[in-house]
């Protein structure tokens, strides 16, 4: 790992670790626009922060796979599809 990958992920992981939650939980409203009549299927997503599109895509029957540079940010996304059940 890089110094500056070192850098990016210590900034964003005090970024989750000083505030409660950041993001509001809900879906991007472009990403429902977009995804709304598709058929399920496998999504990647990159910077998935706390985890509000990812959980609402493996709700609609995606096969989600999301990923974010701060563990602290992934732990919380694993909380959150664990309380929606995704």
């Amino acid at each position: 790992m890089t110094a500056a990958e070192t850098s990016d992920r210590e900034f964003w992981d005090a970024r989750y670790r000083e505030n409660g939650q950041i993001w509001s939980g809900e879906p991007n409203e472009a990403l429902v626009r977009e995804v709304s009549g598709l058929a399920p299927g496998r999504a990647l997503e990159l910077g998935c922060g706390e985890g509000g599109d990812a959980v609402w895509l493996a709700r609609q029957g995606w096969r989600v796979t999301a990923t974010d540079i701060s563990g602290v940010a992934l732990a919380r996304a694993e909380e959150h599809a664990a309380r929606a059940g995704a």
